[in-house]
Order: C-alpha cells, then structure tokens, then sequence
C-alpha cells in the first residue's frame, strides 16, 4: 500500500478509536485489501476510516457499513475506489467492428480482390486517433454538444478513410482464397457472434448486437463469392445487385437495431 507517514499516523488513531468488532473486522479489510494488485493508498484508507467512524457513531456495525464481510466488501471497494474509465467497455469494440465489416471485409468480396496491409494500419490507424479526439472531448460537452462533436469526428474520419484508400499505395496484399479465405470468414463470424453474446450477457444494452445482422450478411456475400456454385453469379451484375442489396440491408439493420438499443438505455 502507498505510505504517506503523516496520513498513516492519523489511520492509527482513527483505527484505536474503532470498537473491538470494527477493529478487528477492518484489520482483516485492511489485510485483503494489501494482496490486492493495485495499491491502497493512505488517503484511501483515511476516507474509509472515517466513513466507518461516522457509521459507528450511528451504532451501525463495519458489516453493514461496507455491506458484509471483508470478503465480499472488498469486491465492491474495487470497483468504488478504482472505477474503470467510462469509455472501457465492451462497447469500445464496436467502431472497430463496425470498421472492419462495414469497409474493410466489402473491399474483398471477390477472392481476387486483396486486402492491403499498409492501408488496414492506416485505417485502424485513423479510427484510433479519432476515437482517442472523441473520448477527450466527450466530456466537455453537454448531450447536444456530444452529439454535434462525435457527428463531425465521424464526418471527417469517413473523408480521411476516403482518402486514404485512394492515396496509399499498393503493398502488403492478403488474398482471402476460396477455401482458406472462406474458412477465415466463418470462423471469424462465429467468434465475433461469440464475443456479442458474451457481451450482451454482461450488459444487456450494449451496441454489440447491432452489427449481429450485419456481420453474417457481409459474410455470406463473401463466402458466396468463394464457393461453387454461386461464386460465378457473384461477378456478374447480378451478383452486384445482391452485394448492393446486402449492404442496403445491413446497413438499415444497424440502425434499425441501434435505435431499439438507444430507445432501451434512455428508458434506462
């Protein structure tokens, strides 16, 4: 734990004004807290020291103060005395998905059609600094300036994306072939279906699923193109009237599925 000695000697005459079950219940705190991998700081303990104090005066025991015993108060405390940052969520995984199936996996429909790993690091490159541009603005600003800041931050990464695609140069090309290539698709579908229902689970009104409807139409359309007998329909323009009506469709049922989502943590 993080010694300050001034503040450590006021803990120690806090803690002998403790009654004899409070003492003992915080010493034990105390000892759970030290094996914990972030360290307790002095002024932590101070805070809590006193909130128990105040508790006590109230004849209300250390049990009930932190909510049970050590063991489970613990638990809590981690999470009240370090809060992970609003933006760390399972949701910080959506714009990278939504990245990587609304342009990226569209740009390789065809087998014969590479990817370019110079212009994926530019990419994911790009959408981090605006994501990074977002979080430090977002809280500046009230809803209505939230709302305006993230729509120019979307606005001018889709024309740098734009741009980039046109500028970089060809290098790096990833064939996704007909039979590994499809393989990889799947597999990668499945585990980013995976990861959306372990997500949901944890936080039902998570953005996640939004893209659940999306993904598996990008994917068919990209397997379609790989397997007999409809990669030979996939070339003609009709399989360009099926890759524009795929995407029109996914596209809708993310906004159609964003929408409920939005509607629920409003009502949340």
């Amino acid at each position: 734990m993080a010694k300050h000695p001034a503040i450590a000697t006021q803990n120690a005459a806090l803690r002998d004004q403790l009654t004899a079950s409070n003492r003992d219940y915080w010493d034990r705190l105390v000892a759970l807290l030290a094996k914990q991998p972030k360290r307790t700081s002095d002024r932590q303990l101070h805070d809590l020291l006193t909130g128990l104090l105040i508790a006590q005066q109230r004849d209300e025991p250390a049990s009930q103060f932190f909510g049970g015993e050590p063991e489970d108060a613990v638990e809590t405390l981690l999470t009240t005395l370090w809060p992970r940052p609003w933006w760390l969520t399972a949701d910080l995984g959506f714009p990278f998905l939504l990245l990587t199936i609304g342009i990226v996996l569209p740009t390789a429909f065809l087998p014969a059609v590479p990817l370019q790993a110079p212009l994926l690091a530019v990419q994911y490159g790009l959408l981090i600094v605006a994501l990074a541009i977002g979080i430090w603005l977002t809280p500046k600003f009230a809803f209505k300036g939230q709302i305006v800041s993230w729509g120019i931050i979307v606005l001018v990464l889709l024309v740098a994306l734009n741009l980039a695609a046109r500028w970089v140069p060809t290098a790096g090309l990833i064939f996704l072939t007909r039979k590994g290539g499809t393989v990889f698709l799947l597999a990668f579908a499945v585990i980013v279906t995976a990861l959306i229902v372990w997500a949901k689970k944890r936080r039902t009104e998570t953005w996640l699923p939004a893209l659940t409807a999306d993904l598996w139409i990008t994917i068919l359309l990209a397997v379609m193109a790989r397997v007999a007998p409809t990669s030979a329909l996939m070339v003609t323009t009709t399989g360009s009237i099926l890759i524009a009506i795929g995407t029109v469709i996914g596209d809708l049922s993310i906004l159609i599925i964003g929408w409920h989502i939005w509607q629920t943590r409003q009502a949340d």
